[in-house]
């Protein structure tokens, strides 16, 4: 048997507010975090060893170190930052991509399309309510499916109804049977439909 292809999503960004706002946050932090720990670590460095070195080097030579330091922070932080965007954007599709499939998948349940299945590409996030909207459709299609069933035997109980009084007005105890038996139905059928609240 051959090995089920597997789907890609072509297009990274399919929600871009959701997205963009995930990767500001995420780049911020991180521009953040690493400013804060750079200069920490260079302002501890430089104050611990400052005495020590102003000693061993002319006060012109410590200052073109404490710039080239700088620099070289400052060039690091540009140089990783195209990564600190790709990064988020490579993993929030895995978040808006399931959003974007439910909130369509949602929209063609509202319009009364319950033929649907909810599939997500492997490694998504969001699986799990997925699988409980996958499973909500199938209980109603179950429901509506019995439903369906039941409309129909009441449908041919009435015609059996009809056909029973027009070949013979006076076979009273064949309609009362077959009245009953809708009667049975009817209430089946609304025992059914009462499992749904609707207000």
């Amino acid at each position: 048997m051959p090995a089920k292809p597997m789907f890609r999503r072509k297009q990274y960004i399919v929600k871009k507010g959701m997205q963009f706002r995930y990767i500001g946050i995420v780049f911020g932090l991180v521009i953040l975090a690493s400013i804060i720990t750079g200069y920490t670590v260079f302002a501890t460095g430089w104050t611990l060893l400052g005495e020590k070195l102003a000693s061993v080097y002319p006060q012109g030579r410590l200052m073109f170190v404490i710039k080239a330091t700088n620099v070289a922070l400052i060039r690091n932080l540009l140089f990783i930052s195209p990564a600190l965007f790709i990064l988020p954007l490579l993993f929030s599709h895995r978040i808006a991509g399931p959003v974007y499939r439910i909130e369509k998948s949602i929209l063609d349940i509202t319009k009364g399309d319950l033929a649907l299945k909810i599939k997500l590409r492997k490694g998504d996030e969001l699986t799990d309510l997925a699988e409980i909207i996958n499973s909500m459709t199938e209980n109603i299609r179950t429901t509506i499916a019995l439903n369906k069933d039941k409309s129909a035997a009441i449908q041919k109980d009435l015609d059996n109804i009809r056909s029973a009084i027009a070949a013979q007005p006076q076979d009273r105890a064949k309609i009362e049977s077959v009245i009953t038996s809708l009667q049975t139905k009817l209430t089946e059928l609304d025992s059914s439909l009462n499992t749904w609240t609707t207000s």
